[in-house]
């Protein structure tokens, strides 16, 4: 009997210390459960929280957007000096309600699509689907990433080969409204993080530097990257379709996804339940 007890009390001891050992790293550090597994407690405060810091993220946007609108002009007048461009920088107004300012785009005509570059560019894409398919297994994602690239360009290449006379954008419209909608997308940054981020385990602090931080990234990122479009549209318009669906809204998005996913590493102010 005794020895029985014995035995199970042993058994229990050696089965806490298992348990023990399984949150347990490989320096002896404790493991802390994923946040999917864990519990999320939204209370009062932390609800009021959320809808304050989206609230003045989005005004303190909204107010300082005329300042941006300058701001995009004086980096569009800096590189059209620079990159040689034959025209000026045009203020194209914009009112949103109340809020009234101006986005910047270059009086330039984007470049025709002539049968030269046609040809050169179909050759290029011809190539490079037929490359993706010598790409190793470790690879798979750029092969992939390669041909969405080039089915995208032989639409355009099809279309500019049958109706290039009706394409309907030129080149300062195609900026002005590549500017409007990353303008909406940065004032949304509070918002968007107003239901993932601001809802979890970090501080108040946290909160604030990365919604800062990803809206100030984007502030400096977007009028380059349009200023690279119209460089590239410059030459030929033939391009615009790729700029647009692979290198244009969605290179914002995946910008904000890369600042949230580097938030989410923070390590949180609060204890995780599980």
């Amino acid at each position: 009997m005794y020895s029985s007890i014995s035995k199970s009390a042993e058994a229990n001891r050696v089965s806490s210390e298992l348990e023990l050992y399984r949150h347990r790293g490989w320096r002896g550090g404790f493991i802390r459960p994923h946040r999917a597994f864990v519990r999320l407690h939204i209370g009062p405060r932390r609800i009021c929280e959320m809808f304050l810091l989206a609230s003045a993220g989005v005004g303190s946007w909204l107010a300082v957007l005329p300042l941006v609108g300058r701001l995009w002009g004086y980096v569009f007048v800096f590189w059209g000096n620079h990159l040689g461009f034959r025209g000026d920088v045009l203020l194209a107004p914009q009112g949103w309600g109340y809020i009234h300012f101006a986005l910047p785009c270059f009086t330039i005509a984007a470049g025709p699509a002539t049968g030269f570059g046609w040809w050169i560019t179909t050759a290029v894409t011809v190539l490079a689907f037929a490359a993706s398919f010598l790409f190793g297994k470790e690879a798979v994602p750029w092969a992939y990433l390669l041909r969405a690239f080039c089915l995208l360009q032989a639409t355009a290449l099809g279309y500019f080969a049958l109706a290039s006379a009706r394409f309907p954008h030129d080149l300062p419209g195609y900026t002005v409204s590549m500017l409007v909608f990353s303008s909406i997308l940065i004032g949304l940054v509070p918002v968007l993080y107003a239901f993932t981020f601001y809802l979890l385990n970090f501080s108040t602090r946290q909160k604030l530097f990365l919604t800062v931080a990803t809206m100030a990234h984007l502030v400096v990122f977007v009028p380059h990257q349009y200023i690279l479009h119209a460089y590239l549209l410059h030459g030929s318009v033939l391009f615009m379709p790729v700029l647009y669906f692979m290198f244009g809204p969605f290179l914002d998005i995946l910008a904000f996804i890369g600042f949230y996913s580097w938030g989410m590493s923070w390590e949180g102010s609060e204890p995780l339940e599980i």
